[in-house]
């Protein structure tokens, strides 16, 4: 089992096994694997998300992305369910965790969808030297064809994890470098084999077998590079069973649902 569950778990055992708003029984979690690292500077809207340990050190669990430079970031809703109970921050602009340069935002408000599995975070302050990533447009499905490439990324584990028992391949579980990986969009029809009780109306899949996102890459973006040359992002990194499995591509919570684009837009205001 990988994603939602993992890395929120070990942030709560870490910090005691604190109880309350999150499940007992937690969805699978995400981690880059098949990746490579990216080089300083060039996703400066990618944001990490990190909590403060009985000691004082500060330990990354998810990932965000930066979409206002006013000081908002999108991220996954069961990301933002932690910070609605741990002391977090937000480290924007940093490609190395270990490094100094980037941004350290507080987080002043969190937001959660109340079906998609996307939260909106308020930061105590702007960002604004960093140009935030684009969303989708609402209600439109071009960047969705099956088999189109599109990027994740994430400070996630890189060791292959098959989706059933047994251990995983080589790798670390808390790469310090940003790490990247290109996966193909899959089908919902291919998708629903593997996740039959997925609702698509919410969640797009994508990866293949050695190409995925794993634990600690949870709430950071899928993307695209447009011909412009801007970023659009059209997912959240959501869940999934195991790290690059045969048979299991990632899951990610779908931007292009008018009604989690609007209240995107609408920073988390119910517009009905």
């Amino acid at each position: 089992m990988r994603r939602a569950g993992l890395i929120v778990a070990a942030a709560m055992v870490a910090l005691g096994g604190l109880t309350g708003t999150a499940s007992a029984s937690p969805p699978p979690q995400a981690n880059i694997i098949g990746g490579t690292e990216v080089p300083d500077g060039k996703y400066p809207f990618m944001a990490s998300l990190q909590y403060q340990d009985e000691k004082g050190n500060w330990g990354h669990f998810c990932g965000a992305s930066l979409i206002d430079a006013r000081g908002v970031l999108l991220t996954a809703g069961h990301c933002g369910r932690v910070v609605e109970q741990l002391k977090v921050r937000a480290v924007v602009g940093r490609t190395k965790l270990s490094g100094e340069d980037g941004y350290i935002r507080e987080i002043r408000e969190v937001k959660v969808h109340k079906d998609a599995d996307v939260a909106l975070l308020f930061l105590d302050d702007g960002v604004a030297d960093v140009a935030p990533i684009q969303l989708v447009t609402p209600g439109t499905d071009a960047l969705e064809r099956p088999g189109r490439p599109v990027l994740t990324t994430g400070w996630g584990s890189t060791v292959l994890d098959p989706a059933g028992p047994g251990g995983g391949g080589p790798g670390s579980y808390q790469p310090d470098r940003l790490r990247e990986v290109t996966v193909p969009v899959v089908s919902n029809d291919e998708c629903g084999v593997s996740y039959p009780d997925l609702d698509f109306k919410y969640s797009i899949c994508a990866g293949r077998h050695g190409k995925d996102a794993c634990q600690g890459d949870s709430g950071g973006p899928l993307f695209v590079k447009a011909p412009s040359g801007r970023f659009v992002q059209l997912g959240v990194t959501s869940a999934g069973w195991g790290c690059g499995a045969l048979g299991y591509p990632g899951i990610y919570a779908k931007l292009s649902t008018q009604e989690v684009g609007d209240w995107i837009a609408n920073f988390g205001m119910d517009t009905k």
